[in-house]
C-alpha cells in the first residue's frame, strides 16, 4: 500500500466522528504534508487557540500574531512556500523559530463562517508548494476537523481554555476534598460505592497540593502556583490555576480550577538557565555566571567578612595556534585547558571561560599569599604542559593577573579592573607568568587617564600644534622630508613632545579625532614645501590603532590628499609592529587600497618585537624604520651588527630602510653601508615648526651642492 493509499484508509476511519480527535488530526495532518509541525489553530476574537499534534500540548496566543488570520482573511486556503519572501511576515515569530513553509486550510461552521484552520509548518522552504493529491487530502481532512468542532460545544471549552488553559480540570471544597474531571496525573484512583449502590472512581489529590490549598488564602490570586509531585516513579511538575469560589453570605467553599503538567516546560527554563550562565564548549560559567559570582562573593564578604581571591587568565599563543590548526584544534585545547583548570583549584572556585582565550577563576578558599602564590605557579605550569591530539603536541602557556578582595578593591568593578592590570603587567614582562596587584599598577593607568584627558583638552583648545623631525639622506645628508609629531603647549608656558600620541590615547573615539587632527593638518603642511624644493619631500604620518580600525580611512586620505593638491607618492602613513600583528581582513583591505592610490606604508621600530617577514608583505609595507635604541637594548655585545642583518633582511624583501635614531657618524656610515638610504633625527633633536622648516627648504635649494656630508643630528 503506497503512502496515498495508507492516508486515504485513514481518512476513511475518521469519518467515524466517535474516533475524532483535533490533535489526532493535527498529527495526521502533518504526516500527510511530511512537515515538521501540525495543529488547529481555533479563533476566539483577538486570541487564538493552538492545539499542536502529539505532545505538543495547547497554546493561547493572539490572532494577530498567527498565521491562520491570514486564511480568514482570504477566506479560503493560504500557502506560504517561503514565509521569508512574504514582506508582511518578515519580523514574524516562526520565521525567527526557523519554520520557513506554512499552509492552512480553513475549518467553518455551520453556517459557513471560518472558526478554525488546519496548518502544517516546515523548517525547510517549499518552492513548487503541496502537490495536488496532498492538497486534495489535507481539505478533506479540513472538513473532517470543521465537522469536530460543529458537533462539540466548542464554545464552552473554549471559553474555559481562555480563561484558565487548562489541560484537566480540578475542583475542591474543604468537605469532599478534590475532584480531577479528567484525571492524567497526580491522581490515584480507588473505587467505592456511590449513594446509588453502584461502583465509582474517586481520585485523590497528592499531599503537595493539598498542602498548598490549604496554605492559600482565598481572598488572593492563585494563578500559575507550581509544586512537584510524584507519578509512575518520575518527578512531575504542576501548574495550578483556580478561583475561589463562595457562598450567597460570602463563606468561602473551595476552588475550581485547572492544572498544566509543565515538567517539560521547567526541564527547558531549567536548561535555558543554565546555558544562560554557562559556556556551552567547556561547561564553564561564562561572562553573566562569573559577574554573578563576584556580586554574590562581594556581598558574602560585606555581611561575614570572608575573602577571597581572583584571578584572570589569557592564554599565550592561543590565536596562533587557532589560526595554525583550525578552530576545531582550537576547541579541543580549550577544553583540555578547563579540565586543568578545575584540577588546580578548590572545590570552592567559580571558573569561567570569559571568551575567546579569557578565562577566569574566583576562589574563596584561596586567602593567604603562600597560597595564592602556589596556586598561580601552579597554573602557570599545568597550561604550560603540552596538549596531545591528533597526532599533535601544542603547548600555549598563559599569564595571571592576581587581586585580592577586599585587599585590592572595594568594589566589584574595582577588583575586576586592578586584576585586568595585573595581567596587562604579567604580559607586558614577557607572558608565561603571574603578577599579584600593586598599587603603582593603578597610578599608571590613572596617570595616562589624566594625560589623555589633558591633551584631549588642549586638542579641543587649540594647544596642539605640529612639529616637524627631519628625514635626511645618508648618501649626501640632503633633506628628504620630514616626520609630523603633536607637541603639546601646556598652560604653564612649557611644551611636550608627544611621541606616542597613539599609544597614550588608545582606541577610542577621541584617540580616532585626534589622529585625524595629526593627518589632516600634516597634509596641509605638506602642500606648502612642494612650491619651494626642486624634488618631492615625503611627508611621514604615524596612523593610530583606531584610524586603522575606521571602515573609512583610505576615503579620509585619499580626500585629504585631492583637496591639498598633495601626491599620494608624498605621503608615508606609519604602523607600529604592535598594529602590524593585530591586522584583520578589513585592515589588509585599507592599507591595499591606500597603497594602490600611490600612498607608501612604512613600519616603526622595526628590530623591535616579532615582526614576520610575511606580515611585512601582506600589509604592503614599502620601508621599515629600524630602531638603533632597540638594537642596542637586546643585550647582544654586537648591536651594530644586528642592525645590520635587520637592515639586510629588509634589503632582501624589497623593502627600503631609514635609521631611526642616528647619534653619530659612526652610526651614519655603519648603517649606510648595512644598506640603510636615510636617516630620521633623534627624539631629542629640536622639532621644527613649519616656517623653520620651510626656510630650511630654501637653504637647501640654494646650497643644492651634491657631495656635501655635513652631519645633522
Amino acid at each position: 500500500m503506497t503512502s496515498g493509499e495508507r492516508a486515504n484508509a485513514m481518512l476513511a476511519v475518521l469519518e467515524d466522528p466517535n474516533e475524532l480527535d483535533l490533535k489526532a488530526l493535527a498529527e495526521l495532518a502533518r504526516g500527510i504534508a511530511g512537515c515538521a509541525r501540525g495543529f488547529v489553530a481555533i479563533l476566539e476574537g483577538p486570541q487564538t487557540i493552538v492545539i499542536n499534534a502529539g505532545n505538543g500540548g495547547t497554546l493561547v496566543l493572539n490572532t494577530d500574531e498567527t498565521l491562520c488570520c491570514d486564511v480568514v482573511r482570504q477566506g479560503k486556503a493560504v500557502e506560504y512556500p517561503d514565509l521569508r519572501r512574504e514582506p508582511h511576515l518578515a519580523n514574524h515569530p516562526s520565521v525567527t523559530a526557523g519554520l520557513h513553509y506554512y499552509a492552512g486550510f480553513p475549518l467553518c461552521d455551520v453556517n459557513g463562517n471560518i472558526i478554525a484552520s488546519l496548518c502544517v509548518q516546515d523548517h525547510a522552504a517549499r518552492p513548487d508548494g503541496l502537490d495536488e493529491a496532498t492538497r486534495a487530502m489535507l481539505s478533506h481532512l479540513g472538513i473532517i476537523a470543521s465537522r469536530v468542532l460543529i458537533t462539540r460545544n466548542h464554545t464552552t471549552w473554549l471559553r474555559d481554555f481562555l480563561d484558565i488553559a487548562s489541560d484537566w480540570v480540578w475542583e475542591h471544597d474543604p468537605v469532599h476534598g478534590v475532584t480531577f474531571l479528567p484525571t492524567q496525573v497526580d491522581t490515584p484512583a480507588r473505587k467505592c460505592l456511590s449513594d446509588g449502590g453502584s461502583e465509582e472512581v474517586k481520585y485523590e489529590a497528592s499531599p503537595e497540593l493539598l498542602a498548598l490549598l490549604a496554605n492559600h488564602d482565598p481572598a488572593q490570586p492563585l494563578r500559575d502556583r507550581r509544586y512537584q509531585t510524584m507519578y509512575r516513579g518520575q518527578v512531575h511538575s504542576i501548574s495550578i490555576t483556580a478561583r475561589a469560589r463562595f457562598g450567597r453570605d460570602g463563606t468561602f467553599i473551595g476552588y475550581r480550577g485547572i492544572c498544566r503538567d509543565v515538567t517539560i516546560e521547567e526541564e527547558s527554563r531549567r536548561q535555558m538557565e543554565y546555558l544562560a550562565r554557562h559556556d556551552s564548549l567547556t561547561g564553564l560559567a561564562n561572562r553573566i555566571g562569573f559577574h554573578s559570582a563576584v556580586d554574590a562573593t562581594y556581598a558574602d564578604w560585606q555581611e561575614n567578612g570572608e575573602p577571597a581571591t581572583l584571578l584572570l587568565l589569557d592564554l599565550d599563543n592561543f590565536k596562533l595556534i587557532n589560526d595554525t590548526y583550525g578552530h576545531a584544534a582550537g576547541d579541543e585545547l580549550l577544553k583540555v585547558i578547563s579540565g586543568r583548570l578545575r584540577a588546580c583549584v578548590s572545590d570552592e572556585a567559580t571558573i569561567a571561560r570569559l571568551g575567546g582565550d579569557e578565562f577566569a577563576i574566583l576562589d574563596p578558599a584561596l586567602r593567604r599569599d603562600l597560597a595564592i602564590e602556589d596556586c598561580a605557579m601552579g597554573l602557570v605550569r599545568a597550561l604550560s604542559e603540552p596538549v596531545h591530539f591528533d597526532g599533535r603536541s601544542v603547548a600555549c602557556g598563559v599569564s595571571i593577573g592576581v587581586a585580592l578582595l577586599p585587599r585590592d578593591g572595594g568594589t566589584p568593578d574595582q577588583l575586576l579592573g586592578n586584576a585586568d592590570l595585573a595581567l596587562y603587567a604579567a604580559k607586558a614582562e614577557g607572558r608565561g607568568r603571574y603578577k599579584v596587584f600593586q598599587p603603582p599598577m593603578r597610578e599608571r593607568i590613572d596617570n595616562l587617564d589624566r594625560l589623555r584627558r589633558s591633551v584631549l583638552r588642549a586638542r579641543k583648545d587649540g594647544a596642539l600644534e605640529i612639529g616637524l623631525r627631519e628625514i635626511r639622506s645618508l648618501t649626501d645628508n640632503s633633506l628628504i622630508g620630514a616626520q609630523a609629531v603633536p607637541v603639546w603647549n601646556r598652560a604653564d608656558g612649557s611644551s611636550r613632545v608627544l611621541d606616542h600620541l597613539h599609544e597614550e590615547l588608545g582606541s577610542s573615539l577621541e584617540a580616532l579625532d585626534a589622529a585625524n587632527w595629526l593627518l589632516e593638518h600634516a597634509i596641509n603642511l605638506a602642500r606648502a614645501w612642494h612650491g619651494l624644493a626642486s624634488h618631492r619631500l615625503r611627508l611621514r604620518v604615524g596612523l593610530a590603532p583606531a584610524q586603522l580600525a575606521d571602515p573609512g580611512l583610505a576615503i579620509r586620505v585619499r580626500s585629504l590628499l585631492a583637496r591639498s593638491g598633495l601626491a599620494p607618492g608624498a605621503l608615508q602613513l606609519d604602523l607600529s609592529a604592535s598594529m602590524l600583528a593585530g591586522l584583520t581582513p578589513d585592515m589588509f583591505a585599507s592599507l591595499a587600497t591606500l597603497k594602490g592610490d600611490g600612498v607608501h606604508l612604512g613600519l616603526t621600530g622595526y628590530g623591535s618585537g616579532t615582526t614576520t617577514p610575511a606580515q611585512l608583505i601582506a600589509a604592503g609595507i614599502d620601508r621599515v624604520g629600524l630602531n638603533l635604541t632597540s638594537a642596542m637594548e637586546t643585550g647582544v655585545d654586537t648591536p651594530f651588527r644586528l642592525a645590520q642583518a635587520l637592515a639586510r633582511l629588509a634589503l632582501d624583501l624589497g623593502l627600503s630602510v631609514t635609521a631611526e635614531g642616528v647619534t653619530t657618524r659612526a652610526e651614519e656610515r655603519s648603517l649606510a653601508l648595512a644598506g640603510c638610504d636615510e636617516f630620521l633625527l633623534v627624539a631629542s633633536a629640536p622639532l621644527k615648526s613649519q616656517a623653520a622648516f620651510l626656510r630650511q627648504i630654501a637653504r637647501s635649494e640654494e646650497r643644492c651642492q651634491p657631495g656635501v656630508q655635513a652631519f645633522a643630528g
